[in-house]
């Protein structure tokens, strides 16, 4: 799962040190007003942008597999005998073979079989941007190329129904491949949600912190990334805190947290959530009912981060995304 957030200019030293006279406080921010019908439009457009995305060719219902690769060559194709082994039917006895030397990951094709070589950054849409088929006609047919991303876009390349972009986790290598017909695009129906909650479209206060905050993954390795603030909210009354991780002059950031509900009836491993740069104000917009699923939901081939051990709320959050029933 991706952590780029997009940088901007315009959080100045006067809005730090407004934010930073503001520390403290233990009572509510003024609320930023809202129309009750306009946000019920706008969590209905956004459930729909999910399901679209998902229901997508390349999305993360299509993943396969989550090939990790050693140096030295890993053969690729349907027959059992290599190392990573396709769908019968569905891809070539023998595709070809991946060959990881120091940073580099190259492909070269076996004699005789087709496969083309786009630019992929599905994967790295953000949630509720809906769909966006890739468009391969003019993909070139290769018989060797290297794998590599630049930025939020990895080097793809398609075999029939099967395609497969390289990744990388601090030191290690993989191939991620999907598969456009998997069956579980069959056993997708949508996605079960709380009805939508105006009340849980909360005003946060930012709380601005200079930490450094250690994310774990569900490969049970960890992550130090920068936390520059967290928010204060309150829910019945009660003052609850949320860890924001990124830069701190990013325009926008994502949050994993976890609550009562987690295990229950949502994500047993919490649950994502995108949030605007503070305001003039030092306030932020604090929607649950925009919170959704990780991919680790949808299948065992995402490599999601978790909670931080600050993000794991005493209440429920009856808002959002539940978890998938399949």
């Amino acid at each position: 799962m991706s952590w780029t957030a997009r940088p901007t200019a315009r959080h100045g030293s006067a809005l730090l040190s407004l934010l930073l006279a503001t520390v403290g406080c233990e009572r509510p921010p003024e609320e930023i007003s809202f129309d009750v019908a306009q946000h019920r439009t706008e969590i209905e457009d956004f459930r729909d942008a999910r399901v679209a995305e998902l229901e997508a060719p390349d999305s993360w219902l299509a993943l396969m597999a989550l090939h990790w690769i050693s140096e030295g060559e890993t053969t690729m194709g349907s027959d059992p005998s290599n190392d990573l082994v396709l769908p019968a039917g569905k891809a070539a006895p023998f595709v070809g073979t991946v060959t990881l030397v120091g940073e580099v990951v190259r492909f070269v094709a076996a004699d005789g079989v087709r496969v083309t070589m786009g630019v992929d950054s599905t994967l790295n849409l953000q949630a509720g941007s809906g769909a966006f088929p890739p468009d391969i006609r003019g993909d070139p047919v290769v018989t060797e190329a290297e794998l590599g991303s630049e930025g939020s876009k990895y080097t793809v390349l398609r075999h029939g129904d099967i395609n497969w972009i390289r990744i990388r986790r601090g030191a290690q290598f993989a191939l991620r491949v999907r598969d456009n017909t998997n069956e579980v695009y069959a056993q997708f129906h949508g996605i079960d949600r709380y009805d939508t909650d105006p009340a849980m479209r909360l005003t946060a206060e930012w709380v601005p912190q200079d930490e450094i905050v250690s994310v774990p993954n569900v490969l049970g390795t960890v992550s130090e990334v920068p936390s520059p603030a967290h928010l204060a909210f309150w829910i019945d009354g009660e003052r609850h805190t949320l860890d924001v991780t990124g830069e701190p002059d990013s325009e926008q950031f994502m949050m994993v947290f976890a609550d009562e509900t987690s295990g229950q009836t949502t994500y047993g491993g919490g649950r994502y959530l995108w949030i605007q740069a503070p305001d003039e104000q030092g306030r932020v917009v604090l929607d649950f009912n925009r919170a959704y699923n990780p991919p680790c939901v949808w299948t065992p081939f995402a490599t999601c981060p978790l909670p931080t051990r600050n993000n794991r709320l005493t209440v429920p959050i009856e808002a959002g995304e539940m978890d998938w029933a399949h």
